[in-house]
């Protein structure tokens, strides 16, 4: 069906400001899924905000990001960071259960002494790798951090090109023809 306009700017906007409000209503519905979807649409999509995915993160490794329904990742981090605190807190107890038990009374009596050495050697590796341990995990945590922000910013840049499309496939539907002594709008209405 077509409509043809002659007259004013005005005009012209009066009805296509008429079209954009009946092609929502008239717009084919086939399935119920789709009549879900049409039911359900928002012409304001459900945004999520960076600053609170950020705030999640802080508190909890890959929240933000599941929050932002990036669910791999999130779960990458908050496993990750776990794992890697467990392995921080093994090895600190492994540490001082060597340092209190082994080092300590033999450097008490001399700490240059070849055994003290020794000892202070596995000391200082277990030491090494409680070091990595924690400044991995707080890596990882921080990883999580900044990707629950991008992950939000692309949450959102998704949800906004998601209505884009639905928005042009309504405005595809509309011709517009401006001519000097005319203007004329055409559009396609589906029942």
């Amino acid at each position: 069906m077509e409509f043809w306009c002659y007259g004013s700017g005005s005009t012209f906007l009066l009805l296509l400001s008429m079209f954009l409000s009946t092609a929502a209503i008239a717009s084919p519905v086939t399935s119920s899924k789709d009549v879900q979807a049409y039911n359900s649409y928002d012409s304001s999509p459900r945004l999520v905000s960076p600053v609170g995915s950020v705030a999640r993160s802080v508190v909890i490794p890959g929240w933000g990001q599941i929050h932002a329904q990036n669910y791999v990742s999130g779960s990458f981090s908050f496993l990750g960071t776990t794992g890697l605190l467990v392995g921080g807190l093994v090895s600190h107890r492994s540490f001082r259960q060597i340092y209190d038990n082994e080092y300590a009374p033999v450097a008490k009596v001399n700490s240059k002494s070849p055994a003290a050495l020794s000892i202070y050697g596995r000391v200082n590796q277990v030491y090494k790798i409680r070091q990595f341990f924690l400044l991995t995990a707080a890596g990882v945590w921080a990883y999580s951090i900044v990707d629950s922000y991008v992950a939000a910013n692309l949450r959102n840049a998704r949800s906004k090109s998601q209505v884009l499309l639905r928005d042009v496939v309504k405005i595809e539907k509309l011709s517009l023809e401006i001519k000097p002594n005319r203007i004329s709008f055409r559009t396609r209405l589906e029942f």
